[in-house]
């Protein structure tokens, strides 16, 4: 990714946006009558030429808050990190995005800008996610990208990160986050955030400057509503920001599909529910290749079954309700735990289940294309 350098108009508008007295409705109405550059000079000025969508109340706090800020330092932090800035009624937004309702009024851009004109998949899900969640989002996301769909998340942990990494094996993911873009949030995901700012795209609504806060978050998910053309949901307990996002998809007229689970897991519940509701629900790949209008082959894979012993077949759709210890295993199917414990281990390295504190359950992908057991 090459350097990016800010031009004035950028600056103007990334000053704008940091502006914590000005609210996004009283921008996105200055800007619908001057360029950021004339708003900017105005405020500078102390003219109210311009600044009648502000209101005559509040162009005093406005230009008070404007004088203090350091625009130096910020057009320094916009250059050394190569950050974009984006009026979003301008014409390099998607069109979905620029006649959003509740669109900010720019946004910050760290990479491949060219991706925004692309097509867009939103890939959601809880951050307690389960091995078989993580498989599932990591498949569809290979292969929506095997397709050239750009996949979008939200960079959190679980689900979103599961489907960035599937894309990115691929061909091209765009996160979202809620804070700006001079700080990685989850610190944990620094390498895959700089990873992500050079070669795909990371995108906010927020300047450089802003922490993430919890408020933060929900408007980041009506931000993937509305980048994306239709939104999966792979996992989801009854309530959290994977819902959330699905609701302002809804909203927005955008089909929301989401992955069936065992009623017996908890991070089923949301996506049942959904499905309940009305939402479509991923059994394969090609569910969403469909529903995108999409002529494609699938891929024959080989079953992780293939070689197993019966005992092993047992063990796996015994898992494929719930997370169970050995203990529990041996007591269900009344098998020898010397025997269970050998059939346990092969599965194991066979990367068919996994174990975490001694619970163990499926690592496989949930789709159908994954190879059924």
């Amino acid at each position: 990714m090459t350097s990016h350098m800010p031009t004035d108009s950028e600056v103007a508008l990334a000053a704008l946006s940091s502006l914590s007295a000005l609210t996004p409705r009283q921008l996105r109405l200055a800007l619908a009558k001057a360029d950021p550059c004339t708003l900017w000079a105005d405020l500078s000025s102390g003219s109210s030429m311009n600044l009648s969508a502000i209101g005559p109340g509040h162009q005093q706090d406005v230009a008070r808050e404007a004088t203090a800020l350091d625009v130096d330092k910020l057009r320094a932090t916009l250059t050394q990190l190569s950050i974009q800035v984006l009026a979003t009624h301008s014409a390099g937004t998607p069109d979905h995005l620029r006649n959003d309702d509740s669109r900010p009024p720019a946004i910050f851009l760290r990479g491949d800008r060219s991706l925004l004109t692309q097509r867009m998949v939103a890939i959601v899900g809880t951050r307690r996610a389960t091995a078989a969640g993580r498989a599932t989002a990591t498949e569809l996301a290979e292969q929506l990208s095997a397709a050239g769909i750009i996949v979008v998340s939200g960079l959190a942990l679980g689900i979103d990160t599961a489907a960035h990494r599937g894309a990115m094996s691929q061909g091209s993911t765009v996160a979202v986050v809620g804070c700006g873009l001079d700080r990685c949030y989850p610190t944990r995901h620094q390498e895959l955030f700089d990873e992500m700012c050079k070669h795909h795209l990371v995108l906010s609504e927020w300047p450089p400057g802003i922490p993430p806060a919890p408020y933060r978050f929900p408007m980041r998910n009506r931000l993937i509503a509305a980048l994306a053309e239709l939104l999966i949901v792979v996992e989801s307990d009854s309530t959290g920001g994977s819902l959330i996002t699905a609701r302002e998809a809804l909203e927005r007229g955008r089909e929301v599909m989401a992955v069936p689970g065992s009623p017996r897991v908890a991070t089923s519940r949301g996506t049942n529910a959904l499905i309940r509701d009305g939402a479509t629900p991923v059994t394969c790949v090609d569910d969403v290749i469909q529903a995108l209008g999409i002529t494609h082959v699938s891929a024959q894979q080989t079953s992780p079954a293939a070689g197993l012993h019966e005992n092993s077949i047992e063990i796996v759709h015994l898992l494929k309700s719930e997370a169970l210890t050995l203990g529990q295993i041996v007591d269900r199917l009344s098998l020898p735990i010397g025997e269970t414990v050998i059939v346990m281990s092969e599965l194991v390295q066979r990367k068919i289940i996994t174990e975490t504190n001694g619970w163990f359950e499926l690592a496989g992908s949930m789709l159908v294309s994954g190879g059924e057991l």
